[in-house]
């Protein structure tokens, strides 16, 4: 059955849910899945309501009130309006928190989200984390809880499956792939919408570095941004090269090392879009030894990671690297719309074939992620 209960005052809810194969009980799951949410946001504005009147008959106290989390903040201004034509692609969807950004589509099975753009050239980590919170390492943000967006999926009926691990060796994460579709506006005020993984490239603006018996002849190092690193007797090379940076530096020296490694460098510094799919991982509980608590992990932050982490709600289904200077993407910033703009996400089952969906089901000691 599902269980949705409130450990804390956080107001960061525990999920435990499993969709049964039957087409009737899925069916009401779902329907009861639905009704829980909207129950749940109803108690919390009840909650907020009976707190703001406590609150205010004990102006004369000085000593502040812990207050519960509704999942709003009072001092975030209220999200503007969506345009229009934005605005329609949701109209069949049910909202599932306050203010709006995560929808559920039952019709169509996609989860909509409502985000903005963040970053345009970051060096990634994420494609979209919560609003204020690692905005330099994702491309979009969004104002809800992780929670919520995690019981939008299994609403959809999808069940997690497993979040990456890192020892004793790598282990990619599982579960049921979801399609990511960005939908937004360009400048001449038309919809626009391409896959997520158009935005976010293999990084290119780091060094490259290759063993060289010298640097060339005669040319005075720096060059452009070609370095020589004494040290380690190794020539190295910063972001992509350009064609004319090339062919210039070709000239310098005709030895044959020297040649294939500016030939290298050019070549890695290319622009290669992520192929990469996205797969439901589910995060992790945690539980406070000590006082019994449980918390749902993504709440920290890791929504849709384009790098690996053992605590994602939704990863990329390979080895990706999140170490300083080491990270696998990039946002395409080229391809990006500006700060700011609205963007919807739309979350979609990946079919296995036409007609039916695809479900990766979890090994039974992956249940905490469920």
């Amino acid at each position: 059955g599902t269980n949705l209960s409130q450990p804390s005052s956080t107001g960061v809810f525990v999920m435990k849910c499993r969709i049964k194969p039957n087409a009737i009980l899925r069916k009401s799951l779902i329907a009861g899945l639905v009704l829980g949410v909207s129950l749940l946001v109803n108690m919390a504005d009840l909650k907020a309501q009976e707190v703001a009147t406590q609150q205010k008959s004990e102006s004369a106290n000085a000593t502040p009130k812990p207050k519960p989390d509704d999942g709003r903040d009072a001092a975030k201004k209220p999200l503007p309006p969506l345009p229009e034509k934005l605005a329609q692609l949701m109209k069949e969807a049910t909202p599932l928190n306050p203010d709006g950004t995560v929808m559920l589509d039952l019709k169509s099975r996609e989860v909509i989200l409502r985000t903005e753009v963040a970053c345009k050239d970051c060096v990634l980590e994420m494609l979209l984390v919560p609003e204020q919170n690692r905005e330099h390492e994702t491309i979009l943000r969004i104002r809800s809880k992780a929670y919520v967006i995690h019981t939008a999926l299994l609403a959809l009926g999808l069940e997690p499956g497993t979040t990456a691990t890192f020892s004793p060796k790598f282990t990619a994460p599982t579960g049921p792939e979801i399609a990511i579709d960005a939908v937004w506006l360009d400048d001449k005020g038309e919809i626009q919408r391409r896959p997520a993984q158009e935005w976010v490239r293999h990084n290119v603006h780091r060094y490259y570095s290759t063993p060289l018996s010298g640097p060339p002849p005669g040319l005075a190092m720096p060059y452009k941004d070609l370095r020589w690193d004494k040290f380690n007797n190794e020539i190295l090379w910063f972001g992509p090269m350009s064609v004319e940076d090339r062919d210039d530096l070709l000239t310098k020296w005709d030895k044959k090392e020297y040649q294939e490694a500016i030939k290298s460098f050019f070549d890695q510094g290319q622009s290669r879009q992520m192929k990469a799919t996205f797969v439901f991982a589910g995060s992790i509980m945690y539980k406070d030894e000590t006082t019994g608590e449980e918390f749902y992990q993504a709440e920290g932050g890791h929504l849709i990671c384009t790098s690996n982490f053992s605590d994602a709600l939704i990863d990329v289904r390979e080895e990706s690297s999140a170490s300083d200077g080491a990270q696998t993407y990039e946002g395409w910033t080229e391809r990006i719309p500006p700060i700011n703009t609205p963007v919807l996400l739309f979350l979609k089952p990946v079919d296995a074939k036409a007609g039916e969906k695809k479900i990766s089901r979890p090994p039974e000691q992956s249940k905490q992620n469920r």
